[in-house]
């Protein structure tokens, strides 16, 4: 309502007609104003009255459908809660199908090899019986053939029969002759007779000296003293038979067989020289003891004093074979600056004595299941200088160089045009002009696209001069050897570390990890701190075991990372000799496919089943090789380590060594792959770097006398 109040008071106190008439008109106007301002207000109360009504009338509409909508959606709540019921009832059936249908399949998949099994021994059957079918059919031609010939016999008896009847006087003369002979007969016979007699009490002899060897035996393990006695005069013994070999065979002894029992006597009363280092592997039991001068030495500095052993170094080596500088020299680089980053290996002496074998039944060779191994770094009785230690012409060598570090590619058009290290496994090699090479920092070399085969790697190492080589079945042997002398073990994995093997697996890349990782382990032995991996142009820098380099008296990865290709050996079968022969190559020209001419078989064949190694094959004159001829051991003994094989291969096959970065526990430094095809290349095989030096060259000489120097200084 409309506020006069100011306009009365104003009419009360005006003195004059006017002022009271023109407050009074201002009251009025005052009133009209706020009436027309109410009449306005009215129509939008009322205005906004209808919107009000317009939207409760909507939201009654809305709650309306709301609880439709929750009517529904109750229902619809009912009729899901019923059909999770009825799905879970279907879940649990379909789950008890599902069981029912993997029985069912274990039990197909049973009967399936069960008929597979009964197939092959069908067809077996099959062919044995054809076999049989042709050898009677030829039987029966052979039978005809011989009835045609008795009819002519029977006719020349007949007609010497005729003749016969007529010399009767000549044939009493002849049964006269007989009863001489018989007589004659007789007499020897009874002379046969002494002499079984005679064996028999050499037998006799023979049992009681047995029994005296098992009494020395004991007295022998009471009194080492007199072990060396009884040694070194077995050598005596052993010199005398050797001269007396012929005089042997003229009195029927089998000379072979007793200098086989002098050399299981010798092996199985053991050495015991302080400067002989020794291991006992018994791989039926898989036990190790240590023997000779190792008994009660630890892996590591007690072994530093043995030449073959603490005389492994690292060291710069240039093409022509010179070495540049050593590990520790203030020169000394393993970026490839300086040249190619090796390990100088001394020369060794060795000795196998099989304690127990036995032949392999379905090929050629024996098993080796007990057996001594001794090293030696000078010549002894009945030791051989290891084979690793020949040159190209044959003669007796100081050492030989393998590279410290897995191979890689110095692309001669590389960089600016005047050469460069392939830092990432480029695949641009060109095999007439690259060089294989051994230096840190860079990813291996691998076949991921490019032909980096067997021949190939040897190719590109012979580019650098003459006695470079892809890595070697010699060389790779003699380290084999020593690292389980020393060690006392086969499981490296477990004495060392695991290596890189467990690097999950991309199959677009080559996922081995970048070499180097060991730099600041020298020449000694153990695991990398930190390794990095790079995988599509990702690097990861790994720690854990399983993730990280091994080193063994300075060489990197002998295992694991990637497989490394061996040369100088091919394993061959025709069918029938198990998982084939090894043929080892008597000199440096290598070739594939070839088990004739200067490649000889190794007098053993290799395993039929791949599996875990549980005995090696052996042969008396490759008795330094570490092949498996029985896989039936497991991931720790009595090697630990695994094969990889061709069952009845009848083809040619190469040799792969170590493992790769995924192979896990199947890695390990006896872990062959014998299963890759003549000229096959991957991304999970590359190789590593030997060199070979010529005895008396002016790089030989010259490097034997730095060695001395370092030695010297160790001292």
């Amino acid at each position: 309502m409309a506020n006069i109040d100011e306009y009365v008071r104003q009419i009360e106190q005006a003195e004059y007609g006017e002022e009271v008439r023109s407050s009074i008109v201002n009251a009025l106007k005052k009133v009209n104003d706020d009436n027309n301002s109410y009449a306005d207000l009215k129509k939008e109360v009322i205005a906004a009255k209808d919107a009000v009504d317009d939207q409760v009338a909507a939201f009654d509409g809305k709650v309306s459908a709301a609880q439709q909508v929750t009517a529904d959606l109750i229902a619809a709540t009912s009729t899901a809660n019923t059909a999770k019921t009825n799905l879970t009832a279907a879940t649990s059936t379909a789950n008890t199908a599902r069981t029912n249908l993997e029985k069912a399949t274990s039990t197909a998949n049973t009967a399936k090899t069960n008929l597979e099994t009964a197939t092959k021994n069908a067809n077996t059957a099959k062919t044995n019986a054809e076999t049989a079918k042709n050898n009677l059919d030829k039987t029966i031609t052979n039978a005809g053939a011989a009835q045609t010939n008795l009819q002519g016999v029977i006719d020349t008896a007949n007609s010497i029969k005729a003749t016969l009847d007529s010399t009767n006087k000549t044939a009493a003369t002849a049964k006269s002759n007989l009863e001489a002979a018989i007589n004659n007969a007789n007499t020897a016979k009874t002379q046969l007779q002494d002499v079984i007699d005679d064996a028999g009490t050499i037998k006799a002899e023979l049992s009681q000296v047995i029994t005296q060897a098992n009494t020395a035996k004991t007295n022998l393990d009471a009194s080492v003293k007199t072990a060396n006695a009884v040694l070194q005069s077995l050598d005596s013994e052993n010199n005398a038979a050797a001269s007396n070999i012929e005089e042997l065979r003229s009195e029927n002894f089998n000379s072979q067989e007793i200098l086989a029992g002098v050399a299981d006597l010798r092996a199985y009363l053991g050495l015991t020289d302080e400067d002989i280092l020794g291991m006992q592997v018994d791989y039926k039991n898989k036990t190790f003891k240590r023997l000779a001068g190792a008994v009660n030495l630890t892996a590591g500095a007690d072994f530093d004093r043995f030449s073959m052993f603490g005389g492994r170094r690292r060291c710069n080596v240039a093409d022509d074979g010179t070495i540049v500088a050593w590990y520790g020299d203030a020169d000394y680089k393993e970026d490839g600056s300086m040249g190619q980053v090796m390990i100088y290996q001394p020369k060794f002496y060795y000795l196998v004595c099989p304690v127990v074998y036995d032949p392999i039944e379905t090929g050629v060779g024996y098993h080796l299941r007990k057996a001594n191994y001794y090293v030696s770094e000078k010549p002894r009785a009945g030791f051989r200088l290891h084979p690793a230690f020949y040159d190209a012409n044959g003669n007796e060598i100081d050492y030989f160089l393998t590279g410290a570090y897995e191979g890689s590619i110095w692309d001669v058009d590389g960089g600016d045009g005047s050469g460069a290290y392939l830092m990432n496994d480029e695949q641009v090699m060109t095999v007439s002009a690259d060089k294989f090479s051994s230096i840190a920092g860079v990813k291996p070399a691998s076949g991921l696209t490019q032909g980096l085969t067997r021949p190939n790697i040897e190719q590109m190492a012979k580019n650098r001069g003459d006695g470079w080589h892809g890595d070697l079945i010699k060389q790779v042997s003699a380290e084999q050897m020593l690292m389980i002398i020393e060690m006392g073990t086969m499981n490296l994995q477990t004495a060392i570390t695991q290596g890189v093997v467990s690097i999950p697996d991309n199959s677009a890349y080559n996922c081995s990890s970048l070499t180097g990782s060991t730099a600041d382990i020298g020449n000694g032995t153990g695991k990398a701190a930190q390794t990095i991996n790079e995988k599509g142009g990702t690097t990861t820098t790994e720690t854990a075991n399983g993730k990280t380099a091994v080193c063994w008296r300075g060489k990197e990865n002998f295992w694991g990372n990637i497989w490394k290709f061996v040369y100088g050996v091919n394993i061959w079968g025709n069918g029938a000799m198990g998982g084939g022969q090894p043929f080892i190559c008597t000199d440096f020209n290598f070739a594939e496919s070839k088990n004739s001419g200067n490649y000889e078989g190794a007098g053993f064949t290799v395993t039929n089943a791949a599996g875990y190694i549980s005995a090696m094959g052996y042969s008396t004159k490759y008795d330094w090789l570490f092949f498996a001829s029985e896989c039936l051991g497991n991931s720790s003994l009595p090697v630990g380590d695994y094969h990889y094989i061709t069952q009845n291969l009848n083809a040619y096959r190469i040799a792969l060594l170590g493992g790769c970065w995924n192979v896990g526990g199947n890695a390990g430094a006896f872990c062959w792959f014998l299963n890759g095809g003549v000229g096959v290349r991957s991304r999970v095989i590359g190789g590593r770097l030997v060199f070979i030096p010529t005895r008396d060259s002016a790089a030989y000489l010259a490097a034997i006398e730095s060695w001395k120097e370092q030695m010297q200084q160790a001292a």
